[in-house]
């Protein structure tokens, strides 16, 4: 049954209803088909998504309103009853020489009392003024009311600035790269090895030697010599991924942010997914507490393989109370790893429906990607997070992913140009979230960035940040430079668009 409150403000046209009630509680209340409370939270979140000078300008449009509609309230009341209004020691209006200057009163009456500031040359009457309160009812309860408004208005606007303010405390003070550089080939190796073949001389005489004694020899005595060579197998490594962030208070005293964490997501359509990756997403969740698990002192080998610290992990797995032989001890704890690592795969990997049909929207797979360092305990100037695109990668194709297999864990050289990297890596975007503690106050602070596929460059390698500073050669970074880009090591890299003016929304190939 309807209660006599709920059935009273029917009558006005007023429904209301309780967060606990069935249907959106944002639309429970409506008066005259406004839902106040939907209004409410939409305010909210453009409040939180706009800048402070419109969110004061909003609020100073809101108060202003606010006090004309009681300042018109007080006129009416005032029309008959002018004696509950005083005017610099008079009745309202005794001395007034129009509209205007009516409006004027009765504004200046109307801020005082929603700001609650305190009653200056204008207020309302009282019972040593005048003696019959009882008439100047009318202004007392509207006075009354708007004081209540203005309280309840000044905390609203208070909690707004202070959420804006906590919420950009919260905000990491650090900047992502606008691009993502991917080296394959030479560009990989490391920077010694690099040094070295740089610097490597050739004896120019023996080169000339050995090719003119290649030229004297006939087209079957060159076949038979380079059969006879053994032909060495280059060994390429994996192209890797990169993107990097630099924190803006590198300079300033304090601002680390202490055991800084990164947590990588790459969103794929399922029909760009490999069918090892759509088989972990596929794959049930299970349900329950884990089984309790003891460790053996018994040695289930002796060669590396048992030794690995991946074995030493995830121990054999042998019920209390049960003896088991050797042979049956080693069984149990393949099979506990091959569970460890079916379960890490299903939580590493999980697919989400946006349409059930799949004709609109096809099915998404947000899967983690591993880099080298995803923690990092005092996050200072610049950190660089790389990716390697091996055969565990869930952003490389399946075909990929068997050449790569086939070849040992090493890049095809077929497949070593930027052409045939970039098709080899298929993902939609990948999301980036950085969390850590603030040097400063010790709060928590977070960043995230979003890449596409096409902010993705193949074959180039970023430029340092970092230069030696003053007479003194202090370690300073600049952030200007953050998005410039040089071809990596041995050449490669793919036609990219220079862009014509700098900033740090551009690009730069040097």
């Amino acid at each position: 049954k309807e209660s006599i409150w709920r059935r009273a403000l029917a009558v006005f046209g007023i429904s209301t209803g309780g967060i606990y009630d069935e249907g959106n509680a944002e639309d429970s209340c409506q008066c005259c088909g406004v839902a106040p409370n939907r209004l409410v939270t939409k305010y909210l979140h453009w409040a939180f998504r706009s800048s402070f000078a419109a969110v004061f300008f909003s609020m100073s449009i809101v108060f202003f309103g606010m006090t004309i509609l009681f300042a018109i309230f007080y006129m009416i009341l005032a029309v008959r009853r002018p004696e509950c209004i005083h005017v610099n020691g008079v009745q309202y209006g005794e001395d007034s020489t129009g509209f205007f200057q009516n409006l004027s009163d009765a504004f200046a009456l109307s801020w005082t009392t929603f700001s609650t500031v305190g009653y200056g040359l204008v207020y309302p009457s009282v019972s040593s003024i005048h003696a019959e309160q009882a008439r100047c009812a009318g202004v007392t309860i509207v006075c009354t009311l708007e004081s209540f408004v203005g309280i309840l208005f000044a905390s609203f606007c208070g909690a707004v600035m202070f959420g804006k303010v906590a919420r950009i405390r919260s905000h990491a003070q650090v900047i992502f790269s606008d691009v993502m550089v991917v080296r394959f080939g030479a560009g990989v190796m490391p920077e010694e090895f690099q040094d070295q073949d740089a610097d490597a001389d050739v004896d120019v005489d023996d080169a000339s030697s050995l090719a003119s004694g290649m030229s004297r020899l006939s087209n079957d005595e060159e076949t038979a010599f380079n059969a006879s060579t053994p032909q060495v197998k280059l060994e390429l490594p994996c192209p890797v991924l990169e993107f990097r962030i630099v924190n803006r208070l590198n300079s300033a005293f304090g601002g680390e942010i202490i055991d800084a964490t990164l947590n990588i997501v790459a969103s794929i359509d399922e029909s760009q997914a490999s069918s090892s990756l759509k088989k972990a997403a596929r794959a049930p969740r299970r349900k329950g507490k884990p089984t309790k698990v003891r460790r053996t002192k018994k040695k289930m080998g002796t060669g590396p393989a048992m030794n690995s610290p991946g074995l030493n992990m995830i121990s054999s797995s042998i019920p209390e109370g049960r003896t088991t032989s050797s042979k049956e001890q080693q069984h149990e704890t393949f099979h506990s790893i091959a569970e460890a690592i079916r379960a890490h795969a299903r939580s590493a990997h999980q697919a989400f429906d946006e349409d059930p049909s799949g004709k609109i929207v096809p099915r998404r797979i947000f899967s983690k990607l591993e880099i080298e360092s995803p923690d990092h305990p005092f996050f200072k100037r610049v950190w660089i997070a790389r990716h390697t695109l091996d055969e565990n990668s869930p952003l490389l194709t399946e075909e990929a992913k068997k050449i790569v297999r086939m070849n040992e864990g090493f890049w095809p050289e077929e497949l070593n140009d930027h052409e045939a990297v970039r098709a080899s890596i298929q993902f939609d975007q990948i999301l980036v979230s950085l969390s850590g503690t603030s040097n400063v106050d010790a709060s928590s602070v977070y960043a995230q960035k979003g890449y596409h596929y096409d902010e993705m460059n193949v074959g180039y390698s970023f430029v340092s940040l970092l230069y030696n500073q003053g007479p003194e050669g202090h370690l300073a970074v600049d952030p200007t430079k953050i998005n410039d880009v040089v071809e990596q090591y041995g050449g490669g890299g793919e036609p990219l668009f220079v862009a014509e003016k700098r900033g740090f929304g551009d690009m730069l190939v040097l």
